[in-house]
């Protein structure tokens, strides 16, 4: 009875041994084959769609963008020497007017009259100066005498022009030409030195001020042209550079550099936030591709290549960089087709189809 027992079970031992052993050697799913559902089925290929660039030579500018901000040529708010009452006006806001042109008169009424004594002294002074040199000839008065009427004289002649230098403070006029704003007085106000009556303008031409970090200082020379634009005004203008500060700014480590636009049209308007476009290197003839289009790999450059329907890797080597162009300086040749789009998912060899070209 235990002996039936024992062979029972070396037999089944030994049936389960060979049926394990059966699944581990896959005859017993001979003729099937596993298949993952995630896989893409035999003989399949997948074809990424991708946008394209034909390069070409054309110009490549590198450019630094800086802040700036618009300055009249001239700017001044027309005041007052001498305190005073006003009693005319002779301006219209808003208005243009030419340099050394009358804008406002203060009481003068009593320098008139200091002047209308003095001429009148003058002329005496001057019959009795005569007099006396007649009599100087003829030996008729001293030396003494005669130069004791001359200085009369002299003093009456040089208090008459301290009288007009006093009389033309208070014809108060236009230190050059420009274009006045909103005046701050009225007739009848009583001004003192200081005190602000209007603000004069030359708009024609502008200043550019802006600043550049000091790195950049060899590229900004006088003559240097410079684009800016300007946010009340959707045009791009062009200024040339005509003044540069011989140092460097210690707080901001930046080169403080003015320009000049003629401003014919008077579009650009003094106070405006101005963004300054300086070019720093210009080249006219070069390789470039868009920024996008470049893959950096362990320290080298790559750009993938569209060649009879597959994407093909290429090393490059580059040069000019911009904000979205790169120089290509070996590597590729004009009329090759590289691909902008997509690169993430592509490897050599990889079918491609062009579904743009820009």
């Amino acid at each position: 009875m235990k002996k039936n027992t024992l062979i029972k079970l070396v037999s089944l031992s030994l049936v389960i041994l060979l049926f394990i052993w059966l699944m581990l050697s896959g005859g017993f799913f001979e003729g099937k084959e596993t298949e993952d559902p995630l896989r893409a089925p035999s003989g399949a290929s997948t074809v990424l769609p991708v946008q394209a660039m034909i390069i070409k030579k054309a110009p490549l500018t590198d450019e630094l963008i800086a802040g700036g901000s618009v300055m009249a040529d001239e700017q001044v708010d027309v005041s007052a020497e001498i305190a005073g009452q006003v009693i005319k006006i002779h301006f219209e806001e808003g208005t243009t007017v030419e340099e050394g042109e009358l804008l406002v008169t203060i009481n003068n009424a009593d320098l008139f009259a200091q002047i209308d004594r003095n001429n009148h002294q003058i002329k005496l002074a001057r019959e009795s100066e005569q007099r006396q040199r007649q009599l100087l000839e003829k030996q008729g008065i001293s030396q003494q005498a005669y130069d004791q009427v001359l200085t009369e004289l002299s003093t009456l002649e040089a208090e008459a022009a301290l009288l007009q230098a006093q009389l033309e403070k208070t014809l108060i006029r236009a230190p050059f030409t420009g274009q006045l704003g909103l005046r701050q007085i009225s007739e009848g106000s009583y001004l003192s030195p200081g005190m602000p009556i209007v603000s004069l303008v030359r708009i024609q031409p502008v200043k550019l001020n802006f600043s550049v970090p000091e790195r950049y200082a060899p590229y900004i020379n006088n003559g240097h042209e410079v684009s800016f634009t300007v946010e009340n005004n959707p045009g791009k203008f062009t200024a040339s550079i005509y003044a540069i500060e011989p140092r460097i700014d210690s707080k901001t480590r930046s080169l403080p550099v003015r320009a000049l636009y003629a401003n014919s049209d008077k579009k650009i308007v003094p106070g405006s936030f101005a963004r300054v476009i300086i070019p720093l290197v210009s080249k006219k003839e070069t390789l470039q591709v868009k920024a996008e289009a470049l893959i950096p790999e362990m320290g080298t450059h790559k750009i993938f290549v569209y060649r009879n329907g597959t994407a093909q890797a290429v090393n490059v080597i580059t040069g000019l960089r911009t904000e979205s162009a790169v120089e290509i300086v070996s590597g590729l040749q004009s009329g090759d087709t590289v691909i902008t789009t997509g690169l993430l998912q592509m490897h050599p060899g990889m079918k491609v189809q062009l579904t743009a070209i820009n």
